[in-house]
């Protein structure tokens, strides 16, 4: 089954650690998903939580790989 969800996440500039500069990273703070209650009126729940780390983790890197993808293509 495909449902639609809305995907919010930020993007954390690079930092510099002990002298090696760390990339831009991504932290995706929610995942949104549209539900209708028995009443008929939409409400949206964050289902962040049912995912787990590894799955965050991937989804995160592959946001970062296109937002470098599109910026080369500019």
């Amino acid at each position: 089954m495909t449902f639609p969800v809305e995907l919010t996440f930020e993007v954390l500039p690079p930092i510099v650690v002990e002298d090696v500069e760390l990339p831009a990273q991504i932290d995706i703070t929610k995942v949104l998903l549209t539900i209708v209650g028995p009443g008929g009126k939409p409400r949206q729940v964050d289902i962040l939580k049912t995912f787990s780390e590894d799955q965050i983790m991937l989804w995160e890197d592959q946001i970062i790989d296109s937002l470098y993808e599109d910026a080369d293509e500019e």
